[in-house]
């Protein structure tokens, strides 16, 4: 089994990490994590990928696109900014426009295998997950996730209570491993 994770925040050992790395050490087979940092640049609209296949931009996204094709489930995570995914999480995710324009414009089919997905969200006001975890389900859509085969693990209120203390989002972890594992 292979499992790509998209994880959007910028701290290697913040809340959205707490919950990554739990998810993480139940899962079975290959974990590929591409994080805050990683050599791949966002989106710059160029349009090459509207008629020709694939990305111009040549960096650690074309070793994701061929990961994509193979890979079983794929998790996103990110803290939420102000009501939405964080900005390196939307920077990573633009890079999924090739994906979107090959069917969108060439008529082609990405070839993705159909994926099980988890979204991790992560924030510090309680009630801010609704327009984030409609953006990431609309990506997933895209990359060939479906519900009901999606998991939402929310801990919202990180100023009082740290991901990694929230045992609810905790437990929701290894559910959602547990899921995943299954084939």
């Amino acid at each position: 089994m292979q499992t790509l994770v998209i994880n959007g925040s910028p701290k290697a050992d913040g809340d959205t990490a707490a919950l990554v790395n739990e998810l993480a050490a139940h899962l079975e087979g290959e974990i590929k994590i591409i994080s805050f940092g990683s050599d791949i640049g966002p989106c710059v609209d160029c349009r090459t990928c509207w008629e020709n296949t694939g990305c111009a931009l040549q960096d650690g996204m074309q070793e994701v696109y061929a990961y994509l094709r193979t890979c079983d489930n794929i998790i996103f995570a990110s803290p939420i900014w102000f009501s939405s995914l964080s900005g390196p999480f939307l920077n990573l995710a633009s890079r999924f426009q090739a994906v979107w324009a090959a069917g969108y414009f060439q008529k082609k089919s990405p070839m993705l295998k159909e994926k099980k997905g988890v979204v991790i969200l992560v924030g510090a006001q309680p009630q801010t997950k609704e327009a984030p975890l409609r953006v990431a389900l609309g990506i997933m859509k895209y990359l060939n996730v479906h519900r009901p085969s999606v998991i939402e693990i929310c801990s919202l209120d990180t100023n009082r209570l740290p991901a990694g203390m929230d045992e609810i989002a905790l437990k929701k972890c290894r559910e959602a491993a547990d899921m995943l594992n299954r084939r």
